[in-house]
């Protein structure tokens, strides 16, 4: 998937009045799961309500630029908007929840969601009849159901625990995220509001070295918030170099050479202090890393554990030097945009890391507007490099996880496609299927 949008529960879209109406076509076959065919009296309903929840409007900039949704027919649905959008194709996967699936609830308990397939599902009636959704405290639990026969499917299998679950009855299908981890700055505190200060920091790790000694090799380092992948990314941008030499004069142009400490402590240049969410191992092994990364070019940063209902509050009320994240950062710019435009200009929920470049601003309203496939390559390889530059966080490791499934069933299996999407059209012997929750 390069970030394209691609059509679902509509068949087509096209602009008109020069870029200031979205005409949506949407399919003639979809029926809701309450017997209710979905049409644009329906669609513009949904997306009004969609549009007026605030969090929302925060992870799909483009709803704000959306004036009026109006039912043009049964299966036309115009879009108005306050400016170009190129975003908005994209950003209507906020109608997700829409219950047209091929599978249908029935019931539930604490830990499963039972559900059964939906007959009338518009891309055909699914194989499998019946699906139940578990969920476990403990990773050993579930891996321990799969092998034993009572899962068929384990949803996220961390990379590290791939060859536990491995066998001649359970196949794994690798998956690259569209999130990677970073440790994000706040780039209005101390040494941190200087671009060759966090240039530095983000040349002095070693992310080969993180990603075989984490992930056991199953990741690939970051360059920057773009996910790499984007059909209109500059492959030739990026990763960060690990130098540590580099790095280190860098900071001694910047005006942070190695000081004496006292009480016997090594010389140092500055400290931060960086949260990290509780009871995340994997973060805390990352942080361990990082932090030895860095020790040796001399900045001291330290750890803080706090718990995740803090930790949201902190980052959110700007009370933190820098936080260690999993953050979306893909498939399209739009991700990015959520997290690194400025927030003079777009008042979001993300943006709170005071990060401020005005020719990123300006890219990034390129991208937001304009729909030429030039003028999308030419923008976004710039911005590549101007957040190489004058980059919001420490880019670290793009993540990938993976699908454990029985191979008793049979379904389509294309490179870096999510099998889960086309659940609808597995089989095998039996028609129910036992999955564990994410």
């Amino acid at each position: 998937m390069d970030g394209r949008a691609m059509p679902r529960l509509a068949r087509s879209w096209s602009w008109e009045l020069d870029d200031r109406r979205l005409r949506l076509k949407l399919r003639d076959d979809v029926v809701l799961h309450d017997g209710r065919r979905f049409d644009s009296q329906f669609a513009a309903e949904a997306l009004a309500v969609a549009i007026a929840r605030g969090a929302n409007r925060a992870l799909y900039p483009a709803l704000r630029d959306v004036t009026a949704a109006i039912p043009d027919g049964r299966f036309d649905l115009l879009l108005d908007v306050s400016r170009p959008s190129a975003l908005l194709p994209e950003d209507l996967t906020v109608l997700v929840d829409i219950a047209a699936g091929p599978y249908r609830p029935v019931r539930q308990t604490d830990d499963t969601i039972e559900f059964e397939r939906f007959e009338q599902f518009y891309l055909g009636s699914p194989a499998i009849t019946r699906v139940e959704l578990r969920s476990f405290d403990t990773l050993r639990t579930t891996w321990a159901s799969l092998l034993r026969g009572d899962l068929d499917v384990v949803y996220d299998v961390p990379a590290e625990a791939v060859e536990f679950v491995r066998s001649d009855d359970v196949q794994i299908v690798p998956l690259k995220r569209w999130y990677q981890f970073a440790i994000a700055f706040n780039s209005r505190r101390g040494p941190l509001q200087r671009a060759e200060v966090r240039r530095a920091l983000n040349l002095a790790i070693d992310r080969d070295a993180l990603i075989r000694g984490v992930f056991g090799g199953a990741g690939s380092p970051s360059s920057g918030p773009l996910w790499p992948q984007y059909w209109a990314a500059d492959s030739s941008v990026g990763p960060y170099k690990f130098d540590p030499g580099q790095a280190a004069a860098l900071l001694d142009s910047a005006g942070f050479p190695l000081r004496p400490s006292s009480a016997g402590a090594p010389a140092s240049r500055f400290q931060f202090t960086c949260l990290i969410p509780e009871n995340f191992s994997v973060v805390e092994r990352m942080a361990l890393r990082v932090q030895k990364d860095l020790f040796n070019i001399g900045v001291d940063v330290r750890f803080t554990v706090v718990p995740v209902t803090q930790f949201g509050k902190l980052v959110g009320s700007n009370d933190f030097d820098a936080a260690f994240l999993d953050m979306i950062s893909g498939p399209t710019p739009g991700r990015a945009y959520i997290f690194w435009a400025s927030a003079e200009r777009f008042q979001g929920a993300y943006n709170v890391f005071g990060y401020e470049n005005p020719e990123s601003e300006r890219l990034f309203e390129i991208l937001r507007t304009t729909r030429n496939e030039a003028a999308v390559r030419s923008a976004t390889r710039r911005l590549q490099r101007v957040l190489l530059d004058d980059p919001p966080a420490l880019f670290l490791v793009w993540r990938e996880r993976a699908r454990a499934i029985r191979k008793e069933f049979t379904f389509q299996n294309q490179a870096g496609i999510d099998p889960v999407f086309s659940l609808w059209s597995w089989k095998r012997q039996s028609d129910t299927l036992v999955a564990s929750a994410p």
